[in-house]
């Protein structure tokens, strides 16, 4: 009992420490001089990839290739879903603001205690329904009236984005291996292998190339392997509730570094400006 414990405040630890390095996206995406989404994504993933591998070959040394010759359905499930939803992420927040977007993925939090409960019967307390009904409620205040100028497309994108993380969340819940660290090496391939149909120019600022490589390293590669390690340990409507950490930061990030600011007549008209300058470079490619 007391080795779950000590288990389960580890896995606590660890998604909040994945929900701060998770919320630099924003930040980072938009000190983005010239690269477009496609590109952005590329160096994202292969630098994810990378990341995961170097960590499974400290973790497994030569046994690393039984980690992927023993992937199983829920591996390939989390692949899909993840490597899906990393293009989805970056498509989201680059055509719309950044707290619009994470308002959005805060959903996640309902999506995965109702999926917990059904698929793995995860029973959820009252008092978890009713803390992420209450941080939802203190984003949506956050937020405010910016979400009447959310761009659709932004909008329509950033909707896959809590399906994605909350079957990613009940895939590594089901799962019977130590980790899945593989399949989130498989899920950065297939994000990548994405947009690699996309890119048409390799070459990228060397300011841009450094920050794709830290979106890759850090934001979603020690993130999501925060998120693999704890879910492990924590229950599925708690994961989603912890979840909530990274679209609470995000917003303060990009209003500390370029002024994004929620509710801002003036933010939102800059805003505007910004997302459709976005919008016409994205679209192009």
């Amino acid at each position: 009992m007391n080795n779950d414990r000590l288990l389960y405040r580890r896995g606590i630890l660890q998604l909040v420490a994945s929900g701060f390095f998770l919320s630099t996206s924003g930040i980072a995406l938009r000190i983005i001089e010239e690269a477009d989404g496609w590109q952005i994504l590329f160096y994202r993933s292969l630098a994810l990839s990378v990341t995961i591998l170097l960590i499974l070959v400290f973790q497994k040394g030569s046994r690393i290739f039984d980690e992927f010759r023993g992937l199983e359905w829920n591996d390939c499930l989390l692949a899909v879903f993840l490597g899906t939803g990393f293009v989805a992420y970056v498509f989201a927040l680059l055509y719309n603001t950044v707290a619009n977007a994470l308002f959005i993925f805060s959903c996640a939090s309902f999506v995965a205690g109702f999926l917990g409960w059904i698929l793995l019967g995860e029973r959820v307390k009252t008092q978890t329904w009713f803390s992420i009904g209450a941080a939802m409620a203190g984003l949506a205040v956050m937020v405010g009236s910016e979400l009447a100028v959310s761009r659709y497309l932004g909008t329509l994108i950033a909707l896959w984005i809590p399906i994605a993380y909350a079957a990613s969340i009940i895939a590594v819940r089901s799962s019977k291996r130590e980790n899945m660290l593989a399949a989130l090496c498989l899920a950065g391939l297939v994000a990548g292998g994405l947009s690699a149909i996309f890119v048409t120019d390799y070459a990228l600022t060397p300011r841009d190339l450094i920050i794709s490589l830290y979106l890759g390293v850090f934001q979603v590669g020690v993130g999501f392997t925060l998120v693999v390690l704890g879910t492990r340990c924590v229950p599925a409507a708690q994961v989603g509730l912890l979840a909530l950490v990274e679209p609470v930061l995000a917003p303060i990030w990009v209003w500390m570094g370029v002024g994004e600011v929620p509710k801002s007549r003036h933010a939102r008209s800059r805003d505007n400006n910004i997302l459709g300058d976005n919008y016409r470079r994205y679209s192009k490619h």
